[in-house]
């Protein structure tokens, strides 16, 4: 394996983290500025305010979205597994 099989398959293997990440991320962050911007709003400053309602939001994408993630990481890892045979050569 050269450097340049490596660094496309590190390329990929951050490609696959951004892509399973991002969807929960972005429901965590975007909710998380809502309640933030509120509670500014009303100088309410519960601490669960902000945890409970994002817990739920990503437990909905999660719930939303697993089908897609699990395909996208069986499919990676076929791929890699795939790729072996050619490491030998």
């Amino acid at each position: 394996m050269n450097t340049e099989t490596g660094i496309y398959w590190l390329q990929e293997m951050l490609m696959a983290v951004v892509v399973l990440s991002t969807p929960v991320l972005a429901g965590a962050l975007i909710v998380g500025l809502s309640i933030a911007i509120f509670q500014a709003a009303t100088s309410i400053q519960e601490m669960t305010l902000s945890y409970v309602p994002k817990m739920i939001v990503v437990v909905i994408i999660l719930y939303f979205t697993f089908g897609m993630m699990l395909q996208f990481a069986i499919d990676f890892t076929v791929r890699i597994f795939d790729f072996i045979p050619q490491i030998a050569q």
